[in-house]
């Protein structure tokens, strides 16, 4: 353990729920370190606006904070006992002990909307990237989108927002409608608006041969010429450049040999703040963490909240489990709030059951990335307002819509 009274927790994550944790444990007293692969922070929500509009890479690009230690955790430490992990293994041979682990590894998602974490080490890399990414879609002259979720749609938008219909824009999706994790409302809204600006929207339909174009990033092909896909109803699409926008999946970082669930999540206690399976002190956040929710920053801060809670409850010695996600939220399930930009004067924004579309839900969108950004700058005062709104969220959730 810590010598004395200090607690020594080590936090492997530099995202939304990494950030979170490793402040809410600061200021419970705790000496923390946190752990990053990269060394920069991404506005992930914004990204899909950067491939459009990369000079927004200023701001949704930062600096990791002063403190911070670029590394890869590629495994824990254990002494005497499986279930107690002493430390974390560290890529460069060393380790870091510590009385507490947090996971918050995040997930990956199709190159380029989702930074190469391997190419880009500073926010100086990550922006070149981007520029790159925007250059080759500046240079295709048609799109196909496969994938019509919140990042599909997005993604669609933006192209049609900013070309119009200089470029040939496709989107296809198994799916009877779009957004179908969001109710039926959002997706007519979005159907609507994408229609509008001349998009292809292809529903109930999949791609069954890709003609070589690449299911894990977004490339030109070699001379610029068309990537030729078949759908499994016999549709031919041609495209100068393909996005896959079919899902991510969860980084389990140093649980890789342990600890998690088919498609690589980790496996929790939600009946426990949020603990790894198998682990006595070993907690887990964000998109990386298996719990059945809609991952974004707001789900990443309501993980980060209560394994920080969890974790200064059982350091003061009190016998205390918190359930997730009740104990955040004075409920069994957690709010469901989405927006969904449609480029940049119109959005779509669930809340609960309420689904609204148009200026409102956009403006809403500019706030929060507003605050977020503002606040992973360390802006005097933001952090409380953000916690504050968040805090509003969950209570409204309890009642309304």
């Amino acid at each position: 353990m810590g010598r004395g009274s200090e607690k020594r927790g080590i936090v492997i994550g530099g995202g939304f729920a990494g950030r979170r944790a490793s402040r809410l444990l600061r200021s419970g007293g705790h000496h923390v370190t946190l752990i990053s692969s990269s060394g920069f922070w991404e506005y992930t929500p914004g990204a899909l606006r950067c491939l459009v509009e990369p000079a927004a890479a200023r701001r949704m690009v930062q600096a990791q904070p002063r403190g911070t230690l670029r590394a890869t955790a590629v495994g824990l430490e254990t002494a005497g006992s499986e279930t107690l992990a002493t430390g974390v293994k560290l890529n460069d041979g060393s380790s870091l002990p510590a009385d507490y682990v947090v996971v918050a590894t995040g997930s990956s998602y199709p190159d380029p909307i989702k930074a190469s974490h391997d190419v880009a080490s500073s926010p100086e890399e990550r922006r070149a990237q981007i520029e790159i990414a925007h250059a080759t879609l500046v240079s295709a002259a048609s799109v196909v989108i496969v994938g019509g979720g919140t990042v599909g749609v997005e993604l669609a938008a933006e192209v049609a927002g900013t070309w119009g219909r200089h470029k040939v824009v496709t989107l296809i999706t198994p799916h009877d409608r779009l957004l179908e994790r969001m109710p039926p409302r959002a997706g007519k809204l979005a159907l609507r608006w994408l229609e509008k600006k001349g998009v292809w929207v292809i529903l109930n339909d999949r791609v069954a041969e890709w003609g070589g174009a690449p299911k894990d990033a977004a490339k030109l092909r070699p001379g610029g010429g068309d990537w030729k896909l078949r759908t499994e109803q016999g549709r031919k699409l041609r495209a100068s450049i393909v996005y896959p926008c079919i899902g991510g999946r969860p980084l389990a970082g140093p649980l890789e040999t342990r600890g998690f669930g088919p498609r690589g999540e980790v496996r929790v206690d939600t009946n426990a703040g949020l603990r790894v399976e198998g682990f006595d002190n070993v907690y887990a956040a964000g998109d990386c963490c298996g719990t059945n929710e809609e991952k974004n920053a707001f789900t990443a801060d309501l993980n980060a909240t209560v394994v920080a809670r969890q974790i200064l409850a059982s350091h003061k010695r009190k016998r205390v489990k918190l359930s997730y996600p009740r104990s955040v939220c004075a409920r069994n399930t957690t709010p469901s709030i989405s927006v969904i930009s449609l480029h940049k004067w119109s959005a779509v924004m669930q809340f609960n059951g309420l689904v609204l579309g148009g200026p409102l839900p956009a403006f809403v969108k500019w706030l929060i990335e507003k605050l977020q950004v503002h606040s992973a700058l360390g802006t005097p005062g933001v952090t409380f307002i953000w916690d504050a709104v968040e805090t509003i969220n969950v209570f409204l959730a309890r009642f309304l819509f």
